[in-house]
């Protein structure tokens, strides 16, 4: 990866990271974010990582819950879901467990 492309990447983790509470956060959004059409922005993230936006983006989400619950930051499953942008907790379980082998509610 060039100096460039990583330094790009940078920008859109720090975007990510600055609004994962937010459920209607879209790749739209992002590629606005680091001044990218929505179409070079889907080619460019798959280019570099090998997953597409939204595959990149659920899979931050699921890396910061995961880091919440190994500091114990959430008390419950419905905070736990929201603080990574999802509305749904039994949905952002099934994402958990199938990334992670376990459900997050055992971890809390």
């Amino acid at each position: 990866m060039t100096k460039r492309s990583n330094l790009w990447l940078k920008e859109v983790d720090s975007y990510i990271e600055n609004h994962l509470d937010d459920s209607n956060l879209c790749v739209n959004q992002i590629a606005n974010s680091v001044y990218t059409s929505e179409r070079q922005f889907y080619r460019r993230i798959k280019q570099l990582t090998g997953k597409t936006p939204n595959e990149y983006l659920k899979q931050k989400r699921l890396a910061r819950a995961q880091e919440l619950l190994r500091r114990g930051v959430k008390s419950s499953l419905s905070d736990l879901a929201s603080s990574v942008g999802y509305n749904r907790s039994d949905y952002f379980s099934r994402l958990y467990q199938s990334r992670y082998g376990r459900r997050p509610a055992e971890l809390i």
